[in-house]
């Protein structure tokens, strides 16, 4: 339900031959959301040594391609580590423990050997040591105890306000807000719009996500939305649009807003959407692409609606950057060579993530139900699924959803209102 202010409506129309209004609408919710307790987590240590145990080994005879002796003498964790890597270790706690013992000895060396050309060769091994324990990526994890069930009230208001205007020579103008937004920020979003197509500023998605678009969710609150994919595009700030002949195209970016933040890179986003009518069914189809520093996105959807059935598939891969080759340190004591520095491979690898959203409408209720799988190279795959109803009692309405956020169950129960 909307209510026009119909006085300053008057005011307008009085003074011009355009035409404006404002209008002001509100949403409320109260419900119970309950989030099922994280098991416990062991703690561990991951090692990261480039992948590759013959790399660290590579690595570890970098240092020790010198005097065997030069540092046996000082402490005898060198030959210790020595007839390790005769074995091929991969790193782990023991042997990266040895590795900073053995660092300890020749950071001595470099400052207190017997003669100046031990000091230098042991300032090399000291440069390319530390280049190993870079990059052996050595992450503790704390042990996490299991987390208990939990439930909570989720209550909220808010109440909207849009504006719309058109001037004299044809074109439309107008607004929209929240209560809690501001007009020293992004908060809200402004638009003009003519035959051009539209102009829009402000609190937007990124063109891709506008189309594209995301699954149906579930419950009063979003049982943790788990039906949104992660747009990188989310935050940008002016964006162009137009439709005509069922197709749609909408393109936006970010503006660096003075001190509020420093954009490096490409910051762009598009999307293209068609939608028609196929044998009494209203299909869409939508491709989106964004690319933001050196990581692009690629999304597309696909939505069939036909009489009070719903659904929608779709379909999101984010490179996550170029992949980083790893490089081996390397150290030489013939003058003026200049030590190059471990690096460790970062192999960035793909996320894909699909999904699929049924909703089936009849009369006074609707049941909806989803599904979406996040995958990435050697990380175990990310499943999330949901079902919900809800029951339309004229102003306020009735909503339940389950979901299971990758082995969490979350259940959500409210009632929505709107004015």
């Amino acid at each position: 339900m909307k209510y026009s202010l119909l006085a300053t409506t008057a005011l307008v129309a009085l003074s011009s031959p355009a035409f404006a209004e404002i209008t002001i609408s509100g949403t409320a919710r109260i419900g119970l959301v309950t989030t099922e307790g994280a098991a416990a987590i062991a703690a561990d240590s991951v090692f990261n040594m480039l992948t590759d145990d013959a790399l660290f080994v590579e690595a570890m005879d970098d240092v020790t391609a010198y005097e065997v002796g030069a540092y046996v003498d000082q402490d005898s964790t060198r030959a210790t580590i020595d007839a390790t890597i005769a074995t091929d270790i991969t790193p782990d706690a023991e042997e990266m423990t040895q590795v900073e013992t053995l660092r300890t000895s020749i950071a001595e060396v470099a400052r207190l050997g017997a003669t100046s050309a031990l000091r230098a060769k042991a300032k090399i091994d000291l440069a390319s040591i530390d280049g190993i324990i870079a990059r052996t990526n050595a992450t503790t994890n704390a042990a996490v105890a299991k987390a208990s069930d939990t439930t909570v009230g989720k209550n909220r208001v808010r109440i909207a306000f849009a504006g719309s205007g058109t001037t004299d020579g044809g074109l439309t103008y107008g607004f929209s807000a929240r209560a809690d937004h501001s007009n020293t920020s992004t908060g809200g979003s402004q638009y003009i719009s003519g035959a051009f197509g539209k102009i829009s500023m402000g609190d937007l998605n990124g063109g891709d996500e506008q189309l594209v678009g995301n699954l149906s969710g579930v419950g009063s609150s979003g049982a943790g939305s788990h039906q949104e994919f992660a747009y990188q595009s989310s935050a940008h700030n002016i964006g162009y649009s137009v439709s005509m002949a069922g197709v749609s195209f909408a393109a936006t970016t970010d503006l660096v807003r003075g001190a509020d933040s420093t954009k490096t890179g490409s910051n762009t986003a598009y999307g293209v959407k068609w939608s028609g009518d196929m044998g009494g069914a209203t299909v869409g189809l939508a491709l989106g692409a964004s690319k933001i520093g050196n990581v692009t996105e690629d999304s597309m959807s696909i939505g069939v609606s036909m009489g009070g059935l719903s659904i929608k598939a779709v379909s999101h891969t984010n490179d996550n950057g170029p992949a980083v080759a790893a490089v081996v340190a390397s150290a030489s004591t013939t003058s003026g060579t200049t030590h190059v520095a471990a690096v460790g491979a970062v192999a960035n690898s793909d996320t894909d993530t699909t999904g699929l959203s049924i909703s089936y409408a009849m009369d006074a209720m609707s049941v909806t139900a989803y599904t979406r799988t996040e995958s990435t190279a050697g990380v175990a795959d990310k499943d999330y699924s949901g079902v919900g109803f809800t029951y339309n009692m004229g102003g306020a309405t009735l909503k339940a959803g389950f979901v299971d956020a990758n082995d969490i169950s979350i259940m959500d129960f409210g009632i929505n209102f709107s004015f």
